[in-house]
């Protein structure tokens, strides 16, 4: 059975060759789009975006400090992130849980590192 991806799903998805963590934000929208977000680990004396940290705890994947890295927001075709799990290249990992993702929700429209067309796109799907 083909995967589809869905509102508070997770999977790891390599940049860089490292897997990083990433929150599907929405049911796939009328035109067959998640926005995702991906969940990066804090580096010591590095900017890092405060509108929505995490800790160890916040997600079974998170083994440090880490935030929601809305700078990289996207949106991905569902067929594309169906066909990159089916074939493991993203590895589906735990639902998040409401609160914590709650907590990325609110965080769109809190950093100041959120595009415009992200916000726009997250208004339009009523993801905020």
């Amino acid at each position: 059975m083909s995967y589809v991806p869905y509102k508070a799903a997770s999977f790891l998805g390599p940049i860089n060759e490292v897997h990083h963590l990433f929150a599907v934000m929405n049911n796939p929208c009328a035109a067959a789009q998640c926005l995702l977000i991906n969940i990066t680990s804090v580096k010591p004396g590095k900017y890092h975006d405060p509108a929505c940290e995490l800790d160890v705890g916040d997600h079974a994947f998170i083994k440090h400090p880490s935030y929601a890295l809305y700078r990289l927001a996207e949106t991905m075709r569902a067929d594309r992130i169906s066909k990159l799990v089916n074939l493991n290249y993203y590895l589906t990992k735990d639902d998040w849980d409401p609160v914590i993702f709650q907590r990325i929700v609110d965080g769109i429209r809190n950093s100041d590192d959120t595009k415009p067309r992200v916000i726009k796109y997250a208004d339009e799907n009523l993801i905020v």
